[in-house]
């Protein structure tokens, strides 16, 4: 489960990311003239980025988690 999340979390995280790239490397008079459209998907695509990085970060934990009692159960 914690792979399944990871991966998806790294979708997320790779797709997102250039397109955050290109609104930061707006200057910013072009970004005081982007259309509200414009302003709503870039926070969106923050909020998907935070999301993503949130389901990588669990996916990771998870991941150690069951590593974890993996390793307990065999010292058993």
């Amino acid at each position: 489960m914690g792979l399944i999340i990871l991966i998806l979390g790294s979708f997320v995280i790779v797709f997102d990311y250039p397109q955050i790239e290109y609104f930061n490397y707006l200057e910013n008079d072009n970004y005081i003239t982007l259309e509200t459209d414009q302003k709503e998907i870039f926070q969106k695509i923050l909020v998907e980025f935070t999301i993503g990085v949130i389901l990588f970060v669990s996916g990771i934990s998870l991941i150690i988690i069951s590593m974890l009692k993996r390793f307990e159960n065999r010292i058993r």
